[in-house]
């Protein structure tokens, strides 16, 4: 949508007495005309606002008149002054506001948008600088229905440049809407970096409430402004240090402090450098807020760190491992600090599978003590391995990818720990291994149904196959000294043993002790992939018999058409490949290629 303004007038003559300067008062067929045109079309829609103007005539129109003026004639108005303030245009807008100051805090939407605010949100600081002429410092203050005022709206539109032109009235920032937040709050919460720094000066900070501050404090954190963060902790950091957040966790509905909040971020936050930073901004935060924490007394250290959670367990959790070093490494003590369930951070890890985390406490020497101490429930960290990973996302992977990552997993912890803790007993008297059974019966009731499933529609394909080939055997076409009939042989009889393979290999799944109900299934039966295989075979080979029928059939007639069936052939062995894709991937990418990257992770 374009919008173009231009004023329209009917001269009347220079004998009549009429001059420019007096147009605004003295002409009252004076017209502001509103062109609008749309980008679909070229064509100009004006929009006569000849109502509005008119009242602005005679003895309505008097300074005392603003409230004589009709509703549409109101109306017309504000629409007018909407506009000149969203297009900055105050030298068109500015007659309207000698003639009728009382506009300056007259809302002009619904939401009670001023139209200061208009400008504000619009970024028109033309406009914003010349309304403020006629604006006193009580109307400055003036909010829309949200209670926001100008302030609050630019900080929330990213409008600068209003506070470098309002900096005389300073005061003003700190006046905060209905909810409390304050323009430097919101302005953080909607991510406008440079308005927070400008708002976080020393001599704004000395103008707000601890409250404020504080508040301010976790919202930066919470937006990673973590620059900003630090000038405030800097500035109070025996208040900071044990504040906690108003906003309560959604999880376990506590307050958190900053170091909480630190240890859940993700690594990639807290370790991003800058050019000219030698160590990530947020690991720096971390570093001050704990070097501070460290001057407490040791009950009110211990408060801090373990409520609501524990600090060490939430780095764990989010695979901070820079955060987990270094906490450990300002305090090992932290190794023995357990949660509700009993377990230390060893066993925290173990059940978050993080492997970075899990080889980095076992090289620090001394865990020997930690490594053997079961949890309430007597589950030794072995134990622990048993247990499906908490939150899992397996959607992605299908049932005997997914056992094999558990599998994996279960023995690479199982080298890690003393032999007798392979065959300790919790306090169910299970082993570990019993434990990964108890644990994954669901998964290998899985890959039983798919491995049933795949051998089910396998054995009919090879039985038809098979049947095919028999058949074709016995019938066999064209002249019997043809070298085409020696292929045709050889491939048939190929098609014919290899689906009587596939059939055999099938049935095997069916005989196979791994199918009764006291066995686990830890993974597909190799039968399955070296049937699948043997199929592949039988039709490629069926296919190329028939190749070899089509050019014994017409050798001495009609050979266009043996060549047209050859590039014919291709097609379903091709076919076949593509829906088969998906089993050899399970089968052989995933189970070599992807192991490989969980391990390294």
């Amino acid at each position: 949508m374009r919008w173009n303004l231009r004023r329209r007038r009917k001269r009347k003559s220079e004998a009549r007495g009429f001059q420019r300067s007096n147009w605004v008062e003295d002409d009252p067929e004076d017209e502001l005309e509103i062109i609008i045109a749309s980008n679909r079309s070229q064509e100009l829609t004006p929009i006569s606002t000849s109502a509005a103007s008119s009242p602005r005539n005679g003895s309505s129109t008097s300074r005392s008149g603003f409230n004589a003026m009709t509703p549409e004639a109101l109306e017309c108005l504000k629409k007018e002054l909407y506009l000149y303030a969203s297009k900055d245009m105050w030298a068109e807008a500015e007659p309207t506001f000698n003639h009728y100051p009382d506009m300056v805090c007259t809302p002009l939407t619904a939401s009670g948008d001023t139209t200061l605010h208009v400008a504000v949100s619009a970024k028109s600081n033309s406009f914003v600088e010349g309304l403020m002429k006629h604006m006193t410092r009580e109307k400055l203050r003036i909010p829309d229905s949200e209670g926001n005022t100008v302030f609050c709206t630019a900080a929330i539109s990213g409008n600068a440049d209003l506070f470098t032109i309002m900096k005389q009235n300073q005061d003003l920032f700190v006046i905060p809407r209905l909810d409390g937040m304050l323009p430097v709050h919101l302005a953080a919460l909607t991510g406008n970096h440079q308005i927070v720094q400008d708002l976080s000066s020393q001599d704004l900070l000395s103008k707000m409430t601890p409250h404020d501050i504080q508040q301010l404090f976790f919202i930066t954190i919470r937006s990673r402004m973590f620059d900003v963060a630090m000038t405030l902790f800097k500035a109070y950091p025996s208040d900071l240090a044990a504040a906690k957040d108003d906003q309560e966790n959604q999880e376990n509905q506590e307050k958190q402090t900053a170091l909480h909040m630190l240890a859940r971020k993700p690594p990639e936050e807290l370790t991003y450098m800058k050019e000219d930073d030698n160590k990530g901004k947020g690991m720096q935060l971390l570093e001050m807020i704990w070097n501070q924490v460290r001057q407490l007394k040791h009950k009110k250290i211990l408060e801090l760190i373990t409520r609501p959670s524990i600090v060490l367990f939430d780095a764990v959790e989010s695979g901070n491992v820079e955060v987990v070093k270094w906490l450990l490494y300002m305090n090992r003590e932290l190794l023995t600090i357990k949660n509700i369930d009993g377990r230390n951070v060893l066993h925290f890890a173990v059940l978050c599978r993080q492997r970075s985390i899990f080889s980095y406490i076992l090289k620090m020497g001394t865990v020997k003590l930690i490594l053997q101490a079961p949890d309430n429930t007597g589950n030794n960290i072995l134990h622990l391995a048993a247990h499906p990973r908490q939150n899992e996302a397996s959607l992605d992977f299908r049932a005997n990818i997914q056992m094999r990552r558990e599998l994996a997993w279960f023995k690479e912890v199982e080298k890690s720990v003393p032999l007798e803790l392979r065959r300790m007993k919790n306090k169910k008297g299970k082993t570990p291994y019993d434990v990964f059974y108890d644990k994954h019966k669901l998964l290998s009731e899985e890959i039983k149904g798919a491995a049933k499933e795949i051998a089910n529609s396998s054995m009919l394909v090879a039985t038809l196959v098979a049947t095919v080939a028999f058949a074709a055997a016995l019938t066999v076409p064209g002249d019997k000294t043809n070298v085409w009939f020696i292929v045709f042989i050889l491939t048939n009889a190929v098609a014919l043993f290899t689906s009587s393979a596939s059939i055999l290999s099938f049935l095997s799944n069916f005989t196979s002790s791994r199918f009764a109900e006291s066995q686990f299934f830890i993974s597909l039966h190799p039968s399955l992939l070296l049937g699948v295989m043997l199929l592949l075979i039988s039709v490629t080979a069926m296919v190329i018999a028939f190749v070899a029928a089509s050019f014994l059939i017409f050798a001495h007639t009609s050979k266009w058409v043996a060549y047209a069936v050859v590039p014919m052939g291709f097609f379903p062995i091709l076919l076949f490949l593509l829906f088969q894709f998906r089993l050899f991937d399970d089968f052989l990418w995933s189970r070599y290629y992807l192991l490989a990257l969980v391990s390294k992770s």
